[in-house]
């Protein structure tokens, strides 16, 4: 089948550009991507699933060195900032780098930049310390050639690891491994932050949490709100005012997909921004993060966690890219709550301060099920105008030894309950979120039990594309239902209480 003289002239164009990347980053990029052979060999039924149009002439255009440094102000994102539930306002944003990689299959551009801080001359009046600056929000925006018009936000792991998007779009593809619906993120534009974290992840430090001039004023700091929520939308309104320029056009669906920390910003996200998503997907997310930390406050404790240290290595190696111990997490994890102690203390609190300042961050950083009732009451109504939906999927393993099973499972637990007293009906619920609880899977991979028993599984996979599974279920009450492997409820349904009290997946009564 020949191309036509326009696809042949945009062509000629694209190998005429010079590349940024070199042919590494080309073979990295194809494993965020669906290569054009993996398509053919499924008989065209991977290109049928997520359709795709060649925006290769547009990026050629507008994927432009001339975009590096290019400095924009806040009200740009006025138009993607939303009425009912505002975004957060940035001090601006940067583009510090544009990545031209046209040798990949297909082809893709790559812009880095930062979000400045709204805090005047980037000093905190929360923090107590005056020569301390708020850091910028490093993001990731990636925009294939074959573009099938949809975005998907990628969530972070640990304390919101440094942002690479093509490394992290490599690590959903492993995480949701390929079946014939193909790769997890073939087609879609990406965008990924650090949440001003930068770095941290890696050392589980949170030092982006600083001592302030009274305890309550702490979770006031803007760092701590970037890292709790508000750099989910900050980074969402970038995303799309890039999106837009790059491509002509906004997305037609906006997806947020994460494990972990991601997990728990995808279920924020939901919460806080229910009008900019149309679904997410949340992987063992620590909804009652505060909590979870107050059970690390004792170093002997972490050390008791520690129960499979030969999947737990590989699992820290694949998220930070480095080899980890197991002295190194244990240390790494008592750092937490020695710092936060710390901070309680030069902050003004008495000798109980580490449990008061997790009390004092909970409304910032933990999700509560009634908040999600405004995304339920937006499914509705969208669903009675005849529009497409607006859906939830919970993962967890039911043998996580960082993320306990109880968080997601008395977080849909109480999400089932919420029609007792809330304004939506338990039918909603059940047309809007599917739950699953995997036998035998730890955060974010099969614990060495399984392994032996599913030769060729590979740590990080679950033999499912959530992706493609949440897009068909949002346009379409009826697709087909899709599940991880091993799930002890394929359906997706909310299990009962008896279930998940037999899964060790909700505190005993």
């Amino acid at each position: 089948m020949g191309l036509a003289k326009s696809q042949l002239d945009t062509w000629r164009q694209i190998l005429n550009k010079t590349t940024n990347s070199g042919l590494r980053e080309t073979w990295r990029s194809r494993l965020l991507l669906r290569p054009i052979f993996v398509a053919m060999a499924c008989g065209g039924f991977i290109a049928s699933a997520h359709a795709a149009s060649d925006i290769s002439g547009t990026l050629v255009r507008t994927c432009s060195n001339q975009l590096n440094g290019t400095q924009y102000g806040d009200a740009l994102l006025d138009d993607f900032r939303g009425t009912r539930f505002p975004s957060p306002r940035t001090g601006g944003f940067t583009v510090t780098s544009v990545e031209q990689v046209w040798l990949a299959l297909p082809a893709y551009c790559l812009i880095k930049g930062t979000i400045q801080p709204t805090s005047p001359d980037r000093v905190d009046p929360a923090v107590k310390d005056p020569s301390y600056r708020v850091p910028d929000i490093n993001y990731q925006i990636y925009v294939p050639a074959q573009w099938n018009g949809k975005f998907v936000q990628l969530g972070g792991g640990g304390f919101a690891w440094k942002t690479d998007v093509v490394a992290n779009g490599i690590q959903t593809n492993l995480q949701y491994s390929p079946s014939l619906q193909g790769i997890a993120l073939s087609n879609y534009a990406v965008i990924l932050s650090d949440a001003g974290a930068g770095d941290s992840g890696k050392s589980f430090n949170p030092d982006f949490v600083r001592p302030g001039r009274k305890l309550g004023e702490v979770a006031k700091q803007e760092m701590v709100k970037n890292f709790g929520q508000d750099s989910i939308k900050k980074s969402l309104d970038v995303g799309l005012y890039l999106l837009k320029k790059l491509t002509g056009s906004k997305p037609t669906d906006t997806y947020f997909v994460g494990i972990s920390t991601g997990g728990r910003q995808a279920l924020k996200a939901m919460a806080n921004w229910p009008d900019a998503y149309d679904g997410i997907v949340a992987g063992a997310p620590p909804v009652d993060e505060t909590n979870l930390l107050k059970s690390i406050e004792v170093p002997a404790v972490v050390n008791d966690w520690v129960v499979n240290w030969g999947s737990a290595s590989a699992m820290i190696t694949s998220l930070f890219g480095q080899e980890v111990s197991q002295q190194t997490l244990s240390d790494g994890l008592g750092a937490v709550s020695r710092h936060l102690a710390d901070v309680a203390i030069e902050s003004g609190a008495d000798y109980d301060g580490y449990n008061r300042l997790l009390d004092v961050l909970a409304p910032v950083w933990n999700v509560q099920p009634r908040e999600l009732l405004p995304f339920f009451d937006a499914a509705a109504s969208q669903k009675k105008a005849g529009a497409k939906g607006k859906k939830i999927i919970v993962y967890q393993g039911t043998s996580d030894f960082l993320v306990p099973c109880t968080q997601a499972g008395e977080f849909v637990s109480k999400l089932a309950a919420l029609p007792s007293g809330g304004r939506v009906t338990s039918g909603e619920i059940k047309a809007s979120v599917r739950a699953y609880f995997i036998e035998d899977y730890s955060h974010g991979f099969y614990n060495t039990n399984t392994l032996l028993r599913r030769i060729g599984l590979t740590p990080l996979q679950l033999a499912w594309n959530a992706v493609a599974d949440l897009d068909n279920w949002v346009h379409d009450d009826q697709a087909r239902v899709g599940a991880p492997s091993l799930a002890r409820n394929a359906t997706g349904e909310i299990p009962s209480n008896q279930a998940l009290n037999a899964w060790k997946c909700i505190a005993s009564p």
